[in-house]
C-alpha cells in the first residue's frame, strides 16, 4: 500500500475531537455557574472516564463570590483533554491550570457532583495585582472555533475586569442568598 494511503486509513480510525464553544458573557458565566471562586491551583492528576481524558485540577480556595464552597477548601476541577495510559486527547479551549497560580473561575456541578469550568478556558482568569495593588482578572484570547448565541462565527479577544468589577455584577445578577 503507498504512504498516503496508509495515513489516510489512519485518519479514519483515530476519533476527531473538534471543539465549538457558545460565547459567554460574564453575566451569562456568572448566571450559569453553580460557584465562583478565587484559588491557587495545587496541581494536576489526569483520569479518565469512558472515552474520555481528563485533567483533574486541585484548586485550594481563597475567597468564594458564588456557592457553597468555604476558603480554605480544597476542590477539584475536570478539565477535558491531557494523557492518560500513553494516550493523548486534546480539546481546543481547555485551560491549564499552573500549579502555585492565583486564579479565579467559574464553575459547574454535573448532579452526579463532578465540577468543571464553566465555557472552558472562558471560565479561568489570571490573577494579578495592579500597581494600586488591586486585584486584576485577565485571560487571553482562546484558540477556538466559538459561535454567538445563533450560531455565527465569532471571535474572541479575551477579557480583563477588576475583582471588585465581578462581585458587582456577581451581586447585581444573583439573588441576594447566592452571592458570598
Amino acid at each position: 500500500m503507498r504512504p498516503a494511503l496508509h495515513l489516510a486509513l489512519l485518519c479514519t480510525l483515530v476519533p476527531a475531537w473538534a471543539t465549538t464553544l457558545e460565547k459567554l458573557s460574564v453575566d451569562e458565566m456568572v448566571q450559569k455557574s453553580t460557584a465562583i471562586v478565587r484559588g491557587r491551583s495545587l496541581g494536576s492528576a489526569t483520569t479518565q472516564r469512558g472515552s474520555l481524558i481528563y485533567t483533574v485540577y486541585r484548586l485550594q480556595v481563597s475567597q468564594v463570590l458564588k456557592g457553597s464552597l468555604t476558603p480554605g477548601a480544597t476542590t477539584e476541577v475536570y478539565v477535558p483533554g491531557g494523557i492518560y495510559g500513553g494516550f493523548r486527547q486534546s480539546f481546543a479551549g481547555s485551560p491549564t491550570l499552573n500549579p502555585g497560580t492565583d486564579y479565579v473561575v467559574f464553575l459547574w456541578t454535573s448532579p452526579r457532583g463532578t465540577t468543571q469550568v464553566i465555557g472552558l478556558g472562558q471560565g479561568v482568569f489570571d490573577v494579578k495585582l495592579s500597581s494600586s495593588g488591586e486585584p486584576v482578572l485577565s485571560r487571553g484570547p482562546l484558540e477556538a472555533d466559538m459561535v454567538d448565541g445563533t450560531g455565527r462565527s465569532v471571535n474572541d479577544q479575551g477579557l480583563k475586569l477588576t475583582l471588585d468589577r465581578l462581585q458587582q455584577r456577581v451581586r447585581a445578577l444573583l439573588p441576594r442568598r447566592e452571592v458570598r
